[in-house]
Order: C-alpha cells, then structure tokens, then sequence
C-alpha cells in the first residue's frame, strides 16, 4: 500500500509541476525540436504559419502567451522577436512564475560575419538587456539562448560546410535552463559546434 501511495505522490507532484508552454515557429527547425521535447512533460501550444500564427501580427501572439508559463521567443521576421519580448516583458515584469526564452544567435557578436539577421539579433539582444539590467526588481525569468549555426533551413549557404549544431542539441539546452528552479535565472547561454566532429 505504501509503495502505491509514493507512486501517486511522485504522479501529482509531476502534474504540479507540468508548466504551460508557448512557442513561436514550432512547425520545423529548433522550434519543431522544442515543441517536441518540451510536449513530453509539458503542454505545449504551438504558433506558427502553419497554423495560422505569424509573429508579424503580435496580438494574438501575446493573447496566447500571455496564459501561459514560458514563452518561448522563436520564429524569426526581422524586428519582430524584439517586439513581442519587449510586449511581453512590460506584462510579466512583476511575475515570478513566468519565464521567457529568446532564441537569439552566435551572430549578434561583434566580429562575427553577419548580415541583416545578425542586425536583428543583436537589437533583440539590446532590447531584452536593455530591460533586465535597467529593472532589478523585475521577477520574470529571461534566458536568452545563442545558437551558433544550426543545422536548419536558416543557415546561410556560406556554411554548409561548416559544423554545425543539431536542432535537438539548442532544445535540450533550452529545456535545461526551463527546468532550473524559478529563482535561478540563467541570463546568457551561448553554444556552438567545435570543429571536433
């Protein structure tokens, strides 16, 4: 009888602890690689294109995030991952339950080549920055991932012969951060492949 109640205990401890997951282009790439990692414990609702979302209409982005735990920032159109984390970030700022994860790239580096994209992700960088060091008070959790080339339909033909990360790799890290206890915020991850390969 005691061994069925621990397996009941540790069952509703599981669902307790299940969160409520946004993701932005989940249909392909790293975000299709988070979707289906995160959906092994968790719910996971899906925006993309292929379902009727596009991060260039923020609104109903931010309807569907907004009830949930983690949002995950990843579907790429120019400046628009910056205005829906900054969005986001004014609504969960006093939210200790919250978290939101940029996919940002090794590309926002200085001395890195790069082209407009890379624009793009260092303003997103700057914006989410920008707003965690300037409020201190702030409660929601910001982590903001920086994948190096990724092998997606995103890399630049320049590299295809480089060495490149798998999209399961940057999910597993994603989901690593995610899963450290609220109060632990890991600010910056960057990754990339080593020419070890």
């Amino acid at each position: 009888m005691v061994y069925y109640q621990c397996l009941w205990n540790l069952y509703v401890f599981q669902k307790e602890k299940q969160l409520k997951i946004a993701i932005t282009g989940h249909s392909k790439g790293i975000g299709k690689a988070c979707y289906d990692l995160l959906s092994e414990e968790h719910e996971v609702i899906g925006l993309s294109r292929s379902n009727g979302y596009t991060i260039d209409e923020v609104e109903p982005i931010i309807l569907v995030a907004n009830s949930c735990d983690v949002f995950i920032n990843n579907a790429y159109s120019g400046t628009q991952q910056s205005i829906i984390f900054d969005r986001l970030f004014q609504m969960w700022r006093n939210d200790d339950m919250k978290t939101i994860v940029n996919i940002n790239s090794r590309s926002k580096y200085d001395g890195v080549r790069t082209s407009l994209y890379g624009a793009d992700k260092k303003h997103l960088d700057h914006i989410a920055q920008s707003n965690v060091f300037s409020d201190m008070n702030k409660r929601v959790r910001v982590i903001n991932i920086n994948p190096g080339y990724v092998d997606t339909d995103m890399v630049p033909p320049r590299a295809k012969d480089y060495n490149k990360l798998s999209p399961i790799t940057v999910a597993e890290a994603i989901k690593w951060c995610i899963d450290k206890p609220q109060e632990i915020e890991i600010n910056e991850l960057s990754l990339w492949s080593t020419w070890l390969q």
